[in-house]
């Protein structure tokens, strides 16, 4: 890989890491919006939006870095003010200083990156080498039971873990892990918790939770980020709560089941635990029907939440600011991702038109006359341009930015 192409990619990397800062920010209070505008809506519908926001904040800085790939690849090579050899000489020591700051922030970003999959991975591991055995004939009676007559889907396996709740883990093939205490609990609070998990593997929560923890990975250095996945989680597990009396669960079941689980935290938050984090007093008062409320939003809440949602999408622009800044344009021109330019030019002598693609000439007219690819010599930077019989007609110096000089022909 050649430095201009590393420089390239360190430019777009600190383009990336500052559109994924104001986006985030612009995603997070869009979702606060909606958040108040949809109060009094489904928890399916303000999950899905919580996992929308949450996956735009991922997308966004992304697709701004394309917006600005393609902006700057198409910016035309701008004529230097003097030597473009010499130019090239000055600009080559500003682009290693800011390679080596966007090196420290890339080396940064992948530790913080590393870092946070190394965890998801102690989780995973901690969920392997977790000790299960069958569960009991009455328990998985009552899944099959609660599977097929109350939520309409095969019931998935069941097994008996040292886990503080049931949960749910599996990436291909679901698998509820309880605790031996669900024995005992009453039918009532044992199929509320069941119903739960249930509503848990229905909705495939395991894979998508993955999914949603791999990209927390990917901006662990954003607070919004960290934050929306918190909601995620709350309404994630609101919305299960709901399924679950949907289907038949007691409201009082399922919240007294939650309160006496409420002592201990499952082990891994990899896993679809029924006391996953969120607001835990709030869940039972939801459940309960405790300081409900019937009112509305206030009538200006919805505009300002399109307004911010808005506002998050046009930020997209900010990668067409690539054309303010030539050097990007020109890091673009000689790297491996730049395009191939027509560059025409003229002296006493006539006009001459060359192709070019990282410094390398592809092709050349004189005049109007096509030469041949054999005529077309090359050493480094230095071409020159042979006539039929194989003598110079022209010698051009030729830049990694697609620029040329040479002597005017008489």
């Amino acid at each position: 890989m050649s430095f201009f192409t590393v420089a390239y990619l360190a430019r777009l990397e600190v383009w990336g890491l500052a559109a994924a800062c104001l986006q985030g920010v612009l995603v997070m209070l869009s979702w606060f919006g909606w958040e108040r505008v949809t109060r009094r809506s489904s928890p399916t519908a303000r999950h899905h939006l919580a996992c929308i926001h949450l996956a735009a904040l991922a997308v966004l800085p992304a697709v701004t870095v394309g917006v600005l790939h393609w902006t700057v690849s198409r910016m035309g090579i701008v004529p230097p003010h003097g030597s473009p050899v010499a130019e090239l000489a000055r600009q080559m020591a500003g682009y290693r200083s800011f390679l080596a700051l966007a090196m420290l922030l890339a080396g940064l970003w992948m530790i913080g990156g590393l870092a946070t999959l190394s965890g998801l991975a102690r989780e995973a591991r901690q969920l392997v080498r977790l000790h299960c055995r069958p569960a009991p004939s009455g328990l998985r009676r009552a899944m099959h039971r609660l599977a097929r007559g109350h939520m309409g889907m095969t019931a998935p396996d069941m097994k008996l873990a040292q886990v503080a709740s049931p949960q749910v883990v599996g990436l291909w093939r679901a698998v509820v892990l309880v605790p031996d205490t669900l024995v005992h609990l009453p039918r009532a609070e044992c199929d509320a918790l069941l119903l739960h998990e249930l509503a848990h593997v229905k909705q495939r929560d395991f894979r998508w939770n993955l999914l949603q923890r791999i990209a927390l990975a990917a901006l662990w250095f954003h607070p919004a980020a960290w934050m929306l996945y918190r909601h995620v989680m709350r309404e994630r597990e609101i919305r299960c709560d709901a399924l679950a009396l949907r289907h038949g669960a007691s409201p009082l079941a399922l919240a007294r089941a939650l309160i006496r689980l409420a002592e201990h935290r499952a082990p891994a938050a990899l896993a679809m635990a029924i006391t996953g984090d969120g607001d835990f007093v709030a869940r039972i008062h939801r459940l309960l029907g405790v300081g409900a409320t019937s009112g509305t939003p206030a009538a200006g809440a919805r505009p300002v939440a399109l307004a911010l949602s808005a506002l998050s999408l046009l930020a997209l622009a900010g990668g067409r600011l690539g054309r303010t800044d030539t050097s990007m344009a020109d890091l673009c021109h000689a790297s491996t991702f730049g395009p191939t330019v027509s560059v025409l030019a003229h002296d006493d002598a006539g006009s001459f038109a060359l192709r070019i693609r990282r410094g390398q000439v592809l092709a050349a007219t004189v005049g109007q006359q096509p030469l041949a690819r054999d005529r077309i010599r090359q050493h480094g930077d230095r071409v020159t341009l042979l006539d039929a019989a194989r003598q110079p007609i022209l010698a051009l110096t030729v830049t990694p930015q697609d620029r040329i000089e040479w002597d005017g022909r008489p």
